[in-house]
């Protein structure tokens, strides 16, 4: 036996046999083809690799501009590409920092603290009494938000700017790897991208899960899109409280629930 051949086996004998390290970790990213990128630059500076799954299309509609609001809230990057400029005169505010860095404007009304409709309200409820909102959204969207600033004064002028649809297919390579258990984590930032993920992949991941393939680790932003993750029969395990960073956190944690379990 060589020298070299002496060393690798009282390696092995004694345990020290080298190991491959092990890659990153997959987060599967399911925004709309044209949002994806803002989360997975976040996901790769905490060392991650996503994988992205489109399982949402967006459909323009058409629609009229208002004269003169006072105020344009927008909900989402979409909206806020949309509607970049066009309305030098209003306060801009949006639901997180990422819908307020696609408006590319400075002093956008953010929430103080976490992100959403709901905690956007706390922000804007005592400066919109007697003041018309503009408020662009998906034609499916939450009636919570417009019924909320209207209770606290203001006239809202809700426009449907598009519509969220699942996605039409999905890559089959990203199939292959859900089917054989290589994705750690799916990522959802709302409630239609759980729904076109189940259409896209849910049985693929039900026959994963029929021979012995771990269950998909879950993270959600948002109480509202964890509650449909959950309905679609996806097992939930964390939920963001806050915007695309706070996701990444709820990816972290779902991933500790992985390594827990």
């Amino acid at each position: 036996m060589t020298e070299r051949g002496a060393r690798e086996q009282g390696a092995r004998e004694g345990g020290l046999e080298k190991r491959e390290a092990p890659g990153p970790k997959k987060v599967l990213v399911t925004r709309a083809e044209q949002d994806c990128a803002p989360l997975e630059l976040l996901l790769r500076a905490r060392g991650f690799e996503p994988v992205r799954m489109p399982c949402i299309a967006i459909e323009e509609l058409a629609f009229e501009l208002p004269s003169h609001p006072d105020f344009v809230v927008v909900a989402s990057p979409h909206a806020a590409r949309r509607l970049r400029g066009r309305f030098p005169g209003a306060r801009y505010a949006a639901v997180g920092e990422a819908t307020a860095a696609a408006l590319g404007l400075p002093d956008v009304l953010i929430p103080s603290s976490g992100a959403g409709a709901d905690a956007l309200l706390h922000r804007l409820a005592p400066l919109v009494r007697g003041k018309t909102v503009f408020l662009p959204r998906a034609e499916e969207g939450n009636s919570a938000l417009p019924a909320q600033l209207e209770a606290a004064g203001a006239r809202v002028l809700a426009v449907a700017l598009y519509r969220t649809v699942a996605a039409s297919r999905a890559d089959p390579s990203v199939l292959a790897l859900l089917n054989t258990g290589a994705i750690d984590v799916a990522a959802f930032a709302s409630g239609s991208a759980a729904r076109g993920f189940v259409a896209l992949a849910g049985a693929v991941v039900a026959a994963a899960a029929a021979v012995g393939q771990p269950a998909l680790r879950v993270a959600c932003m948002g109480r509202l899109c964890a509650e449909e993750a959950h309905k679609l029969g996806l097992r939930v395990d964390a939920v963001a409280d806050g915007g695309l960073p706070s996701l990444c956190d709820a990816v972290e944690a779902a991933l500790s629930a992985r390594l827990r379990g």
